[in-house]
């Protein structure tokens, strides 16, 4: 009886620490879940964003010369200006391999960065006193890459790459846009009929002439179910602003220094050809404008 007694007892203690050892190894410092699946959603604590997982994969960046010429002639049905250099820079394409990670299923609204600034850890957008952009449910605007920074630096997470921003608009498929290859515009907000620049496209409606509430065009969810990926607001990533290399990468995080960061994404501003998933453009670390917003990532790596 007493040595089935202890091997019971050995044996219930074995399977506890067994239990505890992998809830452990589950969570990315009592965070978010460090194993998760395509599909997996998790809340996180300090805004309560929602935050969407993104699976480890390896996708192609950037764009073929076929597919930035394609750009430059949808560009020219908006604007007189556009010129070929305005592409360029998604060339060469390259092969890029990445962990998984979580990232935040919609743009961080005005709502959740007044969190930041009630703390004292972030300084107010320049927007906060504007009607026009200062919606509790639209996108925080008016906000630089060093107050994005802050921002996710107290949710804590960082800003995304620009790398695992294009990978969670396109997918390993490489998709011309979050929802597929043909632009649709019921599917975000951009520069229609509402928008008041002369690039906006009088064909579609989407109902708002500046920035939209986060998440109020669920049909432009990219494969990972991440909303406002294209339109709303261009969102600031964590990159410096170079050319692309040429040779395959993994989990690059680009240039160590620089004069520019990079955005993604397109905003209320944009017309189609800006929109692409794979549509670079940038901004100086301390400036800001009523176009460009943020999203946060947490990795699933120590």
């Amino acid at each position: 009886m007493h040595n089935l007694y202890l091997f019971h007892t050995r044996r219930t203690f074995l399977l506890f620490a067994l239990a505890i050892g992998l809830g452990l190894s589950a969570c990315t410092g009592g965070g978010a879940p460090r194993r998760a699946a395509l599909g997996d959603t998790w809340q996180r604590p300090t805004d309560t964003m929602t935050m969407v997982y993104v699976p480890a994969g390896t996708f192609v960046m950037g764009s073929d010369a076929e597919e930035t010429d394609a750009a430059l002639s949808t560009c020219q049905a908006y604007r007189e200006d556009c010129t070929a250099d305005l592409f360029s820079d998604e060339r060469p394409a390259h092969t890029v391999v990445l962990e998984g990670f979580w990232l935040d299923q919609t743009e961080v609204s005005n709502a959740q960065y007044q969190r930041c600034v009630d703390e004292g850890a972030c300084e107010p957008s320049t927007c906060a006193s504007d009607t026009t952009f200062n919606a509790p449910e639209q996108p925080v605007v008016c906000v630089s890459w060093l107050q994005a920074e802050a921002y996710c630096t107290w949710a804590g997470g960082r800003l995304p790459t620009e790398a695992e921003w294009e990978y969670a608009a396109r997918g390993a498929a490489g998709a011309r846009y979050p929802w597929g290859e043909v632009f649709d515009g019921s599917r975000l907000n951009y520069c229609d009929a509402t928008c008041e620049l002369e690039q906006s496209d009088p064909g579609s409606t989407d109902g708002f002439a500046q920035t939209a509430p986060v998440g109020k065009f669920p049909a432009g969810a990219s494969w990972c179910s991440a909303l406002d990926m294209a339109g709303n607001a261009w969102e600031w990533t964590a990159d410096w602003y170079a050319p692309y290399p040429a040779e395959r990468q993994s989990d690059p995080t680009g240039p160590e220094t620089g004069r520019q960061r990079v955005t993604r994404g397109g905003g209320w501003d944009t017309n189609p050809a800006f929109l692409r998933a794979t549509t670079r453009n940038w901004g100086l670390s301390d400036s800001s404008s009523n176009v460009t917003g943020f999203r946060c990532v947490l990795s699933t790596q120590n």
